[in-house]
């Protein structure tokens, strides 16, 4: 008879995720993860699979939790500019804040997994490429709301906002201060105007 949970795999998994975070993807043990969440090996593993399987669901878990948070304000029901703006407003405060680690996992994994993991890769790729699908709507809505003019490029105006977005990361994660991530956004952001 199996034995039955004695931990919330919420939990764990939001552990795992700071562990991997802070450290990344080879530099994090599942001994790490179970000193961290306080479950035993044995429900590490047997909930989450071993080391990188359970990668795969704290990157699945990371996109949903940022989903909720820092994007926000695209996602919601006909955002358009002012929610772009909302948007590079908050990231330099939420990617620098004190208490849990700066930049974006997501960044990070690219750069440390990216070219040695196909599947990994394809993960962070689609993370960010789903960013971009969302700021083309949020652009979109906003030439339809006479607040941007016409353009034809919506596509590559949306990677380049979700490459201005990774670049405040990567700089977040360098150890830069607010100030300098409102600076370069203020500079990227001026394409809207």
């Amino acid at each position: 008879m199996p034995r039955p949970r004695e931990f919330d795999p919420q939990a764990a998994l939001q552990a795992a995720i700071q562990v991997f975070w802070e450290k990344g993807y080879y530099d994090t043990s599942v001994d790490e993860v179970v000193k961290h969440s306080g479950v035993a090996k044995y429900g590490i593993y047997g909930t989450f699979g071993p080391k990188r399987e359970l990668f795969k669901k704290v990157l699945s878990q990371y996109a949903s939790d940022r989903h909720q948070d820092i994007q926000s304000p695209i996602r919601r029901p006909g955002a358009s500019l002012p929610e772009i703006q909302e948007f590079f407003d908050k990231v330099p405060h939420l990617i620098t804040q004190e208490d849990y680690p700066h930049g974006c996992l997501m960044c990070s994994t690219g750069i440390e997994v990216g070219l040695r993991d196909p599947e990994i890769n394809a993960v962070v790729k689609d993370f960010f490429a789903d960013i971009a699908k969302v700021l083309k709507g949020c652009l979109t809505q906003a030439v339809q709301k006479d607040e941007l003019k016409p353009q034809e490029e919506l596509d590559a105006l949306a990677i380049y906002l979700t490459t201005e977005f990774r670049s405040a990361l990567m700089l977040a994660r360098s150890g830069h201060a607010v100030q300098e991530i409102q600076q370069h956004l203020k500079f990227a952001l001026q394409i809207l105007s």
